[in-house]
């Protein structure tokens, strides 16, 4: 075994050898020094040349020539099983896949990383089995992580997919039957991956764009639907895709109908994603943030997504207030994100809506609110940034279904302008009562006074 300090060697080529190697090392790349000598000098060392040797690295004092020793060629499992080895001239670095790490400076074997050590990566409903590059997060029943192994356990409620007779609307019927089948196998999976063949996010998606169809063209046929009944659309609407999302397998997913667009966007990383996000159809844009759309990054699950959906045909619709349609100036979206808390957002997101006609006259920017009734058009929590002739942008505060709406202007100052006409009246009717009552007052303090007087000369007159 060769020490592990420079030596000085001196055969009878002539040749000076130093070179430095660790003692593991020294036998097999003395061997393999002696053997490219020979090599170089075509049967033996030129007298006066000078070779350094050092761990992967050969150079000759004579020509300075690099020769390289490919380490990961040399010692094909110097890196692990694991492990990826790259040569890089006089040495050699190990990199190592999801899952596992260098246990030394880049040059040692790859070793798993138990994850089930890190508190919480599972939740706190769950048991953690680590496997090897991964874990696995096994939920109780009542909870899934949606068929994949590393997202936390998350609830589910499966009977908001039960379907009732003459409550559900036209075309969600067998699409929600589906859904709770689907939940009730999530919830109750006890082994890593899926447990049974399922339809996969996308069937599920384009069941639920076709469903959304139905439901637009029965209002394009009828004229109107009611507040009750567009309420009950977009509120399935927003119960499915918190499902359907995280079952899809691409990053970004789009579907055009001639009725329905849809945009969804899924992240899947073991942090919460951050930055800006931009959702784009053929009639708006929604800009916002992955912090927005994760809402508490202490209970991130381990994927978030953003939905935009363009309804087509929602662009005369009649609330519950109404005595008239109103008419859109937008086609109608649902925005809905893996953040179940949207109510009040710390952030504001920004829609961009192209107008379904070019006009002049500035829109409000309303959501479809359905709090305290039905459904109405509400303009609370958003605000106009700018507008012209093609194109408004709209700033919330909260999420839900939204759009440009035409006419509300007028529809308040007629409003504003009966209540001034009534105060109005009001007040002149008023004045008019006080002045009757101040005359009439006026009259008989002026009589009883006369009156006084009258008597008392009466009564001067007949005493004389």
């Amino acid at each position: 075994m060769l020490p592990n300090h420079y030596l000085e060697f001196k055969p009878s080529w002539h040749l000076t050898l130093t070179h430095r190697l660790s003692e593991s090392m020294g036998a097999i790349i003395f061997l393999l020094i002696l053997a490219l000598l020979k090599d170089y000098g075509h049967g033996g060392p030129q007298e006066g040349i000078t070779v350094c040797v050092s761990l992967g690295l050969m150079t000759t004092g004579g020509t300075q020539q690099c020769l390289d020793i490919d380490e990961c060629v040399k010692i094909p499992d110097i890196c692990g099983k694991w492990g990826t080895c790259r040569n890089q001239g006089c040495s050699y670095l190990c990199t190592c896949p999801n899952g596992f790490r260098n246990s030394g400076n880049g040059q040692t074997p790859c070793v798993d990383i138990d994850e089930c050590n890190t508190d919480g990566v599972c939740g706190n409903v769950n048991i953690c089995q680590n496997l090897i590059g991964s874990y696995w997060c096994q939920c109780p029943a009542g909870f899934t992580n949606l068929g994949k192994n590393q997202p936390k356990c998350v609830d589910l409620n499966c009977d908001q997919y039960e379907t009732q007779p003459g409550q559900t609307l036209p075309g969600f019927d067998s699409l929600l039957s589906l859904l709770r089948k689907n939940c009730l196998v999530l919830s109750n999976s006890m082994l890593p991956g899926p447990t049974r063949l399922l339809p996969t996010g996308d069937v599920l998606l384009t069941l639920l764009v076709n469903a959304t169809d139905v439901v637009q063209l029965g209002l394009q046929s009828n004229g109107h639907r009611s507040s009750s009944e567009v309420t009950k659309l977009l509120r399935t609407i927003e119960i499915s895709i918190r499902l359907i999302a995280p079952l899809l397998t691409e990053n970004v997913t789009r579907i055009e109908t001639n009725h329905t667009e849809v945009e969804i966007m899924v992240r899947r990383d073991k942090t919460p994603p951050e930055g800006p996000v931009s959702l784009t159809n053929e009639n708006t844009q929604l800009d916002t943030t992955w912090e927005t759309v994760v809402g508490d990054d202490q209970n991130y699950p381990g994927f978030a997504f953003v939905f935009l959906l363009s309804h087509k045909n929602l662009d005369s619709l009649k609330d519950s207030t109404s005595h008239q349609s109103q008419q859109l100036m937008s086609s109608a979206v649902t925005v809905s994100v893996s953040n179940s808390n949207t109510t009040y957002l710390p952030q504001q997101v920004n829609l961009t809506f192209n107008h379904l006609q070019s006009s002049d006259v500035d829109p409000t920017c309303v959501y479809w609110s359905d709090e305290n009734g039905p459904g109405v058009w509400s303009g609370r929590g958003c605000t106009l940034v700018t507008s012209n002739s093609n194109q408004t942008v709209c700033s919330c505060n909260h999420l839900s279904t939204f759009a440009l709406l035409k006419g509300i202007h007028q529809v308040k100052e007629s409003g504003q302008l009966s209540l001034v006409m009534w105060v109005g009246v009001f007040v002149a009717l008023t004045c008019v009562v006080l002045s009757l009552i101040t005359t009439l007052w006026c009259r008989f303090v002026s009589r009883k006074r006369h009156g006084g007087r009258r008597l008392q000369r009466d009564v001067q007159l007949h005493r004389k």
